[in-house]
């Protein structure tokens, strides 16, 4: 039926449903606004599809072991690089039926994004688990070794235990089967899930560090070695959460 809509009534139409019926009569419709509308809710449907096609690519891993009934844990590490704060990791179990469509290397998302998709994720997985690697850890046992240590921490205080582990390019220092995975966190569902949320929980603990340390501008440099960073590590001196064994850390004897 010709105009049988208001252009605001095809637009809640579009946004809410639309079947394949609506879509040919609005095709049929002469008026440019309602053509815009249905331009863009065509770019949002494909949109959409290219997402769930990335999305099930990234389970491919995952599915042999859903379809035995087996729990797998994706494991991924925040902070290795840093030199202040702990290095932060996160072990994460999602259910086969998940429809986490957007979880991505948590690199590649916005601050707003990962707040979202941890709250999704939070919802959705079988069991989460954080652990945190301090600087002391990192110092004593240097950071490759300390970042294993602390993603072995994530897995046994798991709730649930995994029968595989899906980890990012590490080796957990676990008696659980695992398969290693470069650059896992884009490759892997639930790898993915667990960057999101060690990037979030080390997010929070450095806006805590900054509210201590201000001078550092810890929430902008996530403790990496910023000229900001720099310039005040040499002015104030070495805080206690930086690491000890990494240059130009070492080359500080005053403290703050």
């Amino acid at each position: 039926m010709k105009n049988s809509y208001t252009i605001k009534e095809v637009k809640d139409l579009l946004d809410r449903t639309a079947d394949d019926e609506l879509i040919s009569e609005l095709r049929a419709d002469p008026r440019s606004g309602v053509q815009k509308l249905l331009e863009k809710y065509n770019r949002r449907q494909e949109k959409q599809r290219e997402l769930l096609v990335k999305f099930h690519k990234k389970e491919t891993l995952e599915i042999p072991f859903w379809n035995q009934e087996k729990m797998v844990a994706g494991v991924d590490e925040v902070g290795r690089g840093p030199l202040a704060g702990p290095v932060v990791t996160a072990a994460v179990i999602l259910p086969s039926d998940n429809t986490l469509y957007e979880v991505d290397d948590s690199k590649k998302l916005s601050a707003k994004k990962r707040s979202e998709l941890y709250i999704q994720i939070c919802n959705q997985a079988i069991d989460i688990s954080v652990a945190v690697g301090s600087p002391e850890l990192i110092d004593k046992e240097n950071i490759y070794h300390a970042t294993e240590l602390t993603m072995a921490d994530s897995i046994n205080s798991l709730y649930a235990k995994p029968d595989q582990i899906l980890v990012d390019a590490m080796t957990i220092p676990v008696d659980i089967p695992q398969i290693k995975l470069i650059k896992g966190d884009a490759k892997s569902i639930t790898i993915g899930a667990a960057s999101i949320v060690a990037k979030v929980a080390r997010d929070r603990l450095m806006s805590v560090y900054d509210r201590m340390y201000p001078e550092f501008g810890f929430l902008r440099n996530d403790g990496y070695g910023t000229r900001e960073h720099l310039d005040a590590l040499a002015k104030y001196g070495k805080t206690n959460i930086h690491r000890e064994s990494f240059s130009p850390v070492k080359n500080i004897s005053k403290l703050y």
